[in-house]
C-alpha cells in the first residue's frame, strides 16, 4: 500500500515547499489536472493545500502535508483518509463557519494494517476540527413538563440552538426508546418549538425530599454539529461503518464541534467511531462538544492511552458501549466530563468483537452482551458531571474487571484518589420489560442488567486504599441504583430514586444518602418485580450469595412501600440470603412510609441461610432502641431469648451474645463448621468452602478437615465479638494429628496450654488442652473486638512442644484505685454532652451505655487512656427519653456507673 501512495505522489505532484495552493487550482496538480473519481491522492510534506470545492468520490486520501478547508460548504468522499501530516478545518482562534461533511466508504481491504474505512492519524499526524457549532451548548434539562402531543417545550436556560438543528429528548420512564429526536422550527429564548409531535412523556420538575432536591428532568441534547465524518448510508443496512483511530506517535489531535455519524464495525476489535489506540501519553488532546450518533459499534473510546480530554459530548443510539475511558486497564487520567450518553442499544447475538466462553453469542471478555454508558476496565480515569440516559439490557456507569489481563491488577493499588462525581443514570433496562411488568432475570454474571452504577469486584485487598463515589443520582433504573462487588469503597450523598432496589452492595460503606422509592414522578408506570415477588428495595441482598456486607451510616429511606401490592415484603432492607459474616452495621437510618426490613426465606438462599445476622446497633430497624442482631426466622442462631417480630419476618436477638469465627482456608485444606445442639446433633454443616461461620457465646462445637489424613502443619483461628464489642467466649474441639503443638496469638504471644479440660473451662482467657483420647485440642477462644485491624482475636496452631502451665488469677487496675473524679455534662444529656474524668494512672477501659437493667445499648469508647483528664462524647442519636446509664468497666471487672436523663 506505501508502494502504491508513493507512486501516486510522484505522479500527482510538483508543488513548492512553501506555498498554500488551492484544491480547485489546475496548477496545483500535475499536468494541470485536478484530481478524478477513484483516484489515490496525496499530499507531500512539505506542502499546504486548501480544499475550497468539493472533490469528486476519490480511492484514498493520503496527508502528508497539510489540508485545510476554506470557509465554505464542502464535501470529501473517499474510501480512506489518512494523515501524517496535518488536517485542520478551523481553528481555535477562527472557527470553521460553513458545513463539512467527510464520507469514508472504502472496501472490505485492509489499509496499512488499520482495517478498512478508517479515518486515522500515525506517525506525527495531526488533527484540528473546530467547527463553529461548539459554541452551541451541548445539552441542558427542560423547566415543566412535556407531555404527548406536545410541539414545544422550555428549557433551563436560553439555548443559542437554531431553527433546523436537531435535538433529542431523553426517556422519563424505564425505557431508552422513549427518547425522542426533534427538529427546532423556531427558538425564542428558553421555548423551543420542534417537530414531529410528542409520542411519550417527560417530566420537567424538581421535587424535594427530606431538604434535598431530586432532579429528574429530561435533559435536552443537541446533536446537530457543522462538521461530520460519517460512513455510508449503507452501513445503515448493511452494518458496516467506517471508523476513526488516533494511533501511537500522532501530533496534536483537538476537535470539537464534529458529528461522528453511521461509524464502527460490529465484530471487530479496534474498529470503533472514536478511537485513541494505544497511542500512550496524549496530554493536550480533547474532543469536546462533539457527537456520536447512530453508531453500529461503540462511540468514544480510549485504549491503552493517558490523560485525554472528553467533554460535553453527545452520544446517541449507540450500539455495545457509548463511552470507554479505560478499554484495558492500564489506562490513567483520561477526564470524562460532562457528557451524555442516550439510548445505548446492546451488540446483537453473534456480532462481538471479544467472544469469550462456552457461549459467544452471550459471552464477552468485554461485556458486550450488556451494553453501557460508560465502560472502564480502572478506577484512575476521573467521571464528573456524566449522564446515562436509557441503555437496553444494561448498566449505567460499568466499573468491569471481568477478562482484564492480570498484568494490569497492580492499576487497582496505586495511591491515587478515585473520582466520580455529580453523574446521573436513568432508564436502564433489564431484558423482557414488557409494559413495566414480570419478575427480574438473573441478576449475576453475564446476564446482570439494570444497574445505574455497577462496581465489579477488583481484589483491591489493601485496607488502606479507599475508593469514594459521591453525589451521584440514580433513577428508574429496572434492577438497582447501585450494586457494588468491591471492598473499600464508599458511596456517599447519594439519590437514588423510582429504582426497583436502591443499593445490591457487599462490602461498600453507604452513607449520608437518600433513598426514595416512589417519587411523584409516575411517567412510565410501575418500577419491574425483584425475584420472589419483592416489589421494591432500599437494600437488597440477592439469593445468588457473594458477599453482603451491609454498612449503613444517616440513610433515610422514604416511600419504600408507596403504591406496593404487598407492603409486608417491600421494605428499606430485603435481606434474601446469607450476609457477610464479618462486621456489618446499620445505624442512623430514619424510615418515612417504608418496612424498615423484611427477611425472607425465598429462593435457593432459603436452603443455607446459615449463620446470617443483621447488626441493628440503633436499634432502629428493629424498633426496640437498642442493639440488636436480627436474622431470618429459619436461622440457626436463634435462641430461646430471640424475639419474635412478624412484621420483619424475623427474630430480634441479643447483640452482646454471639462470636464470629474466621478459618482462612489453608491450601487445599479447609473446615467443616458444623454447628451442634447440646446432643450433638447438627443444626447446620457451613460446608467445606465456609471462611466464617458463627457460635453463640459460651457454646461448644467440634471442627472437622476436608481431608482428615493431612492436616496442614501450620493454620490459625480468628474470633470477633458479633455487634457489641463485648468480650465472649466459644468452645472449639480442634482436629490435630500431632499430639505435639505450641499456639500463640497474632501478637506472637504464648497462649497457655492446660492440663484438663476443667481447667481451659476455668480460665479467664484464651487456652487450651491437648486432649490426646479424642485426637483434639480443646480450645477455649476468647473474642474481645480488641486484636488486629479487623477486630479478630487469632490464635496461631502449629508444630512444636509447648509445656502445661497453671494460670494464676487476672489481675488488674481497680477504679476505686484510679478513678479520681468523674461527671456528665450537661445532664440531662443533649448531643453536646460528655463523660468527663480524671485517672490517676494509664489503664484500659471500656465505657458503654446500658439501659436502667445494665444492658448494654452502645459502645462510646474501647481502648487505652492516659492520666489526667478525658471526655468521651455521649452519642444518644436515635435514642427515646428515659433514664440510662453510662458504664465505666476497667480490665478487672470493677466499674462505675453514672445516671443520666434523655
Amino acid at each position: 500500500m506505501r508502494n502504491s501512495i508513493a507512486l501516486a505522489f510522484l505522479l500527482l505532484f510538483s508543488l513548492s515547499a512553501t506555498a498554500q495552493q488551492a484544491w480547485s487550482d489546475p496548477a496545483t496538480w500535475p499536468d494541470g489536472q485536478l484530481p478524478a473519481a477513484g483516484e489515490l491522492v496525496t499530499i507531500p510534506a512539505g506542502r499546504h493545500v486548501v480544499m475550497d470545492v468539493s472533490p469528486p468520490s476519490l480511492k484514498g486520501l493520503m496527508i502528508a502535508g497539510t489540508l485545510s478547508f476554506a470557509q465554505r460548504d464542502l464535501n470529501l468522499t473517499a474510501g480512506y483518509v489518512l494523515i501524517e501530516g496535518h488536517l485542520e478545518i478551523g481553528t481555535e482562534d477562527e472557527p470553521y463557519t460553513g458545513n463539512a461533511v467527510i464520507t469514508v466508504n472504502g472496501p472490505d481491504e485492509d489499509v496499512m494494517g488499520m482495517g478498512a474505512r478508517v479515518f486515522g492519524t500515525m506517525n506525527g499526524g495531526g488533527l484540528q476540527i473546530h467547527g463553529s457549532s461548539a459554541a452551541k451548548t451541548t445539552w441542558t434539562q427542560i423547566d415543566g413538563h412535556a407531555f404527548v402531543g406536545a410541539t414545544s417545550l422550555v428549557t433551563t436556560a436560553a439555548m443559542n440552538w437554531e431553527v433546523g438543528d436537531e435535538i433529542v429528548l431523553t426517556p422519563s420512564g424505564y425505557l431508552l426508546d422513549e427518547a425522542e429526536v426533534l427538529t427546532i422550527t423556531d427558538i425564542k429564548g428558553h421555548t423551543i418549538n420542534f417537530t414531529p409531535a410528542l409520542e411519550y412523556n417527560h417530566w420537567g420538575e424538581l421535587q424535594t425530599y427530606d431538604g434535598k432536591v431530586v432532579d429528574e428532568r429530561a435533559e435536552v441534547a443537541l446533536l446537530t454539529r457543522n462538521v461530520t465524518i460519517q460512513g455510508p448510508e449503507s452501513a445503515v443496512e448493511d452494518g458496516y461503518g467506517a471508523h476513526i483511530m488516533i494511533m501511537p506517535e500522532s501530533g496534536p489531535v483537538n476537535v470539537e464541534g464534529l458529528q461522528v455519524l453511521r461509524m464502527g464495525q460490529p465484530g471487530r476489535a479496534a474498529r470503533y467511531s472514536w478511537h485513541w489506540h494505544l497511542a500512550g501519553d496524549r496530554t493536550g488532546d480533547y474532543i469536546r462538544r462533539s457527537t456520536v450518533r447512530d453508531a453500529l459499534q461503540r462511540g468514544f473510546v480510549v485504549h491503552g492511552t493517558d490523560n485525554v480530554l472528553v467533554e460535553e459530548n453527545v452520544t446517541y443510539n449507540v450500539k455495545n458501549h457509548a463511552f470507554i475511558p479505560a478499554e484495558d486497564g492500564n489506562e490513567i487520567g483520561n477526564l470524562f466530563r460532562g457528557n451524555i450518553a442516550i439510548r445505548t442499544h446492546r451488540t446483537e447475538d453473534g456480532t462481538m468483537a471479544f467472544p469469550h466462553g462456552r457461549h459467544s453469542e452471550t459471552a464477552s471478555t468485554q461485556s458486550e452482551h450488556r451494553a453501557s454508558a460508560f465502560w472502564m476496565r480502572n478506577y484512575h480515569n476521573p467521571l464528573i458531571g456524566n449522564v446515562a440516559a436509557g441503555v437496553e439490557d444494561g448498566i449505567g456507569f460499568f466499573y468491569d474487571r471481568t477478562g482484564r489481563s492480570r498484568d494490569f491488577n497492580h492499576f487497582d493499588h496505586l495511591p491515587q484518589a478515585v473520582v466520580f462525581q455529580d453523574n446521573v443514570a436513568h432508564a436502564i433496562g433489564v431484558p423482557g420489560r414488557n409494559n413495566n411488568a414480570g419478575s427480574n432475570v438473573a441478576m449475576y454474571g453475564f446476564t446482570g442488567h439494570g444497574f445505574g452504577l455497577f462496581v465489579d469486584n477488583f481484589d483491591i485487598g489493601n485496607e488502606d486504599v479507599e475508593l469514594d463515589f459521591s453525589d451521584f443520582l440514580a433513577y428508574k433504573c429496572d434492577m438497582t441504583g447501585v450494586w457494588n462487588e468491591e471492598t473499600n469503597i464508599i458511596f456517599h450523598d447519594m439519590i437514588l430514586a423510582d429504582n426497583t432496589s436502591a443499593f445490591l452492595t457487599g462490602e461498600a460503606r453507604i452513607e449520608d444518602c437518600l433513598v426514595i422509592g416512589k417519587t411523584r414522578d409516575t411517567i412510565g408506570g410501575e418500577n419491574r418485580v425483584l425475584r420472589y415477588g419483592h416489589e421494591r428495595a432500599g437494600l437488597y441482598t440477592v439469593t445468588q450469595g457473594g458477599r453482603k456486607r451491609p454498612r449503613f451510616d444517616r440513610v433515610k429511606f422514604i416511600n419504600i412501600t408507596e403504591g406496593t401490592d404487598r407492603p409486608s415484603e417491600a421494605a428499606a432492607f430485603t435481606i434474601n440470603y446469607q450476609l457477610e459474616h464479618r462486621p456489618n452495621y446499620v445505624r442512623d437510618v430514619i424510615f418515612e412510609n417504608s418496612l424498615a426490613a423484611h427477611f425472607t426465606n425465598n429462593g435457593a438462599g432459603a436452603r443455607r441461610i446459615g449463620p446470617t445476622m443483621l447488626y441493628d446497633e440503633y436499634g432502629q430497624l428493629s424498633g426496640l432502641g437498642q442493639p440488636t442482631l436480627m436474622t431470618h426466622t429459619i436461622s440457626p442462631m436463634v435462641r430461646e431469648d430471640c424475639m419474635l417480630a412478624d412484621d420483619l419476618n424475623a427474630y430480634l436477638c441479643p447483640a452482646d451474645k454471639y462470636v464470629d469465627i474466621k478459618v482462612p482456608k489453608i491450601n487445599r485444606y479447609r473446615f467443616n463448621m458444623p454447628l451442634t445442639q447440646a446432643d450433638g446433633s447438627i443444626i447446620y454443616d457451613g460446608g467445606l468452602s465456609e471462611r466464617y461461620s458463627r457460635m453463640r457465646a459460651g457454646e461448644e462445637t467440634t471442627l472437622a478437615w476436608e481431608n482428615q489424613d493431612a492436616p496442614p502443619a501450620e493454620y490459625r483461628m480468628g474470633f470477633a465479638p458479633t455487634g457489641l464489642r463485648v468480650s465472649n467466649h466459644i468452645y472449639l474441639n480442634v482436629p490435630y494429628l500431632q499430639p505435639a503443638i505450641t499456639m500463640v496469638d497474632h501478637l506472637d504471644s504464648s497462649i497457655p496450654r492446660l492440663a484438663s479440660r476443667t481447667a481451659v473451662q476455668a480460665a479467664d482467657r484464651t487456652a487450651f488442652f491437648i486432649d490426646t483420647d479424642r485426637e483434639v485440642i480443646y480450645l477455649k477462644a476468647y473474642a474481645t473486638g480488641e486484636g488486629d485491624v479487623d477486630g479478630f482475636d487469632y490464635v496461631v496452631i502449629s508444630e512444636g512442644e509447648q509445656d502445661i502451665v497453671v494460670l494464676e488469677p487476672t489481675t488488674g487496675t481497680q477504679a476505686s484505685e484510679v478513678l479520681e473524679a468523674v461527671s456528665v455534662y450537661p445532664n440531662p444529656v443533649s448531643p453536646d454532652s460528655r463523660l468527663r474524668f480524671t485517672i490517676s494512672q494509664a489503664t484500659k477501659l471500656n465505657v458503654a451505655l446500658t439501659d436502667v437493667l445494665g444492658r448494654k445499648l452502645r459502645s462510646l469508647y474501647e481502648g487505652a487512656v492516659q492520666s489526667g483528664q478525658t471526655e468521651v462524647p455521649l452519642n444518644i442519636m436515635g435514642l427515646p427519653s428515659g433514664v440510662y446509664q453510662v458504664q465505666m468497666q476497667f480490665t478487672d471487672g470493677s466499674s462505675k456507673t453514672i445516671s443520666v436523663t434523655r
